[in-house]
């Protein structure tokens, strides 16, 4: 219970930051199908039979978020495109 709160908690906040967005997204994601698979599987087939709706939800949710990456107001994205500034002056395009 532990380890699954601090995931949650460093998960959640990194995620909602956009910071290392597609890893703390892909742990959340395995932390919530352990916790579906532990806590609501041994008590049916189907998440609307063992009350795991919302533990596969978040799962797919994150998985997707593992996926898509950060937006375009992350934090991630900020420190990408800062380190990729153009000089003043440069010029747009391959011409010279």
């Amino acid at each position: 219970m532990l380890t699954a709160g601090i995931i949650e908690l460093v998960g959640g906040i990194l995620i909602a930051v956009g910071l290392l967005t597609r890893i703390a997204a892909f742990i959340a994601s395995g932390e919530m199908a352990v916790a579906y698979f532990m806590s609501h599987a041994p008590k049916g087939l189907w998440p609307i039979e063992n009350g795991g709706e919302l533990a596969v939800l978040y799962c797919f949710l994150f998985l997707f978020v593992a996926a898509y990456g950060p937006g375009a107001y992350s934090l991630d994205r900020a420190i990408l495109t800062r380190g990729s500034e153009r000089p003043e002056g440069a010029l747009d395009g391959a011409r010279g």
